[in-house]
């Protein structure tokens, strides 16, 4: 591939890697950030009046959830970096149903088009509806920030991004208990919604 690549094409293929994948990780770790990279913000503590305990089953599900969710985005990022890669267990471990579909989709996209995913995101998530124990579920909303998450063309370094798109997305996800531990069942990017 040359230099300049199709626009319409270019902004079509990470649209498409964009909308589908839900967006996570920085090169050198910090506070807050993962081995892997993703960044995860953690809110500063409220001095809102302290409300009714929370169910300790509730508490560590909603714990479990969000290693889960943080481990999902840990493999995606790894995968959307080197598409050519084959989706291996770190992904499966995490993802199921159509947040696995879509990764696998949007790997496939990119790997067609010569695109990589350079940099990593900053994720915010928070959990919500929790429904604890066998077939439990949940939601996930998160600000994902891919300000330093940018789509390049692997042959020359250009730009790969859709013109116009923002950095800071709301990104909505569902969790569910399944075969004995927590995963990611969807994920959906807003792209009409920013944070």
């Amino acid at each position: 591939m040359g230099s300049r690549q199709s626009t319409a094409g270019g902004a079509t293929v990470v649209m498409v890697a964009l909308l589908v994948a839900a967006c996570s990780p920085n090169s050198a770790p910090g506070p807050g950030t993962t081995t892997s990279g993703v960044t995860a913000t953690t809110a500063a503590p409220s001095t809102a009046t302290p409300t009714a305990s929370v169910d300790p089953a509730v508490a560590a599900a909603e714990a479990a959830i969000l290693k889960a969710y943080r481990g999902y985005w840990d493999a995606k990022v790894a995968l959307y970096a080197d598409p050519p890669q084959t989706i291996g267990p770190e992904l499966q471990t995490y993802a199921v149903d159509q947040a696995l579909a879509d990764v696998g989709q949007t790997q496939f996209t990119l790997r067609q088009s010569g695109i990589v995913f350079r940099g990593s995101p900053s994720i915010q998530p928070t959990v919500s509806d929790v429904v604890p124990g066998d077939g439990g579920s949940a939601k996930i909303t998160d600000c994902v920030d891919s300000t330093n998450w940018q789509p390049v063309y692997a042959a020359t370094g250009a730009s790969a991004a859709a013109p116009g798109q923002a950095a800071r997305l709301i990104t909505d996800s569902t969790a569910y208990f399944y075969d004995g531990r927590w995963t990611i069942r969807a994920s959906v990017v807003n792209r009409d919604k920013t944070c």
